[in-house]
């Protein structure tokens, strides 16, 4: 975080203004609403003069809180307001380091500090507090956030206008979408921007309750398409079918002359260290067989065309006889092919 809040002038001058930011109470209002008031234990980031935290108290009666901040001019400033208050621990540090280890909390939360914070360790400090969050326990950011437009950014600075607020160098304004998809990624349920007003938002997320439930592991499979109209013998068509399979790594050795097993995609090893999960499906045309190809390149899978020399049947003419699609994830091969008969 930036050195601005280490100097006195500048902390004066935001508590001169904090509670004429209009709607702030509504956001610290739903905030309370919230965490639970049976909460035994809540934490404070960037807690300034301690008034979001002395709130939190109030509002959880059988809590004790913790309070954080780089600032030594805020800190002082809480520490006159919780002179002689057991129940409040207040501790110097700069977000911009791993939190310190002061063990779960039901509730953790912040009021406009995390938007000091480089976007990248914003990330970080979501996943740091996710972990030291109880199971369902709940973390809440009343946060100030970036803008859709510059437009509508200058109307919130216009809003603003009867605060004396100017626009914060140390200031790092991100939007609202990304860090909800930042909890969600990091494994927060009932994520929602619960309040917003302009620029200033309120964002939250619990942990759940249980561990969350190990994802099923994806199937990978291949679908051989073959012409079912060409009457190929028995054999012909084994032959053909396993060209097929084989074509995405035999055309890759020819082009490369080596691969290695790293050089895959994920779903191509999976499926080599796994079942060689195979399925062969029928077409009875050249045009549908060229349908099938066309929708697989266009969904972005790996397709390889076999053409026949015809050496050995059709009469010398080279004829497409069949394709392969994958190795890949089956719900996105079956997008493609889920209509088709099997062989």
């Amino acid at each position: 975080m930036t050195s601005e809040w280490t100097r006195p002038d500048h902390v004066a001058n935001y508590l001169a203004m904090k509670d004429d930011v209009p709607h702030r109470a509504a956001g610290e209002e739903t905030l309370l609403a919230e965490v639970p008031s049976s909460s035994r234990r809540i934490l404070d980031l960037g807690c300034g003069d301690g008034h979001l935290l002395a709130m939190m108290l109030a509002h959880c009666p059988e809590a004790t809180g913790v309070g954080l901040d780089m600032s030594p001019a805020m800190l002082e400033r809480a520490r006159q307001l919780f002179a002689g208050n057991d129940r409040v621990t207040l501790v110097q540090h700069n977000m911009d380091s791993p939190l310190p280890d002061l063990g779960t909390f039901d509730g953790i939360v912040s009021s406009f500090a995390i938007h000091h914070c480089e976007h990248h360790r914003k990330r970080e400090l979501y996943a740091e507090i996710f972990d030291r969050l109880q199971p369902g326990g709940v973390f809440c950011n009343l946060e100030h956030v970036d803008s859709a437009t510059p437009a509508i950014h200058d109307r919130f600075l216009e809003a603003m206008k009867g605060t004396n607020d100017v626009e914060d160098p140390s200031n790092r304004l991100l939007d609202v979408e990304t860090q909800l998809r930042w909890f969600r990624e990091i494994g927060f349920e009932d994520v929602d921007c619960h309040w917003k007003w302009r620029e200033l938002a309120l964002l939250s997320g619990r942990r759940p309750t249980a561990p969350a439930p190990e994802p099923a592991p994806q199937r990978i499979k291949q679908v051989i398409v073959m012409r079912h109209d060409l009457k190929m013998r028995r054999g012909k068509q084994i032959a053909q079918g396993a060209h097929a399979s084989m074509s995405f790594l035999s055309r890759r050795l020819q082009r490369e002359g080596t691969i290695q097993l790293n050089d895959l995609t994920e779903s191509q090893r999976a499926w080599i260290n796994g079942a060689f999960a195979k399925i062969c499906c029928r077409v009875d045309s050249e045009e549908e067989l060229l349908e099938i190809h066309d929708r697989a390149v266009e969904a972005g899978l790996e397709v390889q065309l076999i053409t026949d020399s015809g050496r050995t049947e059709f009469h010398g003419q080279p004829t497409r006889t069949c394709l392969a699609i994958g190795p890949a994830p089956a719900d996105e091969i079956d997008a493609v092919t889920g209509h088709l008969q099997l062989l």
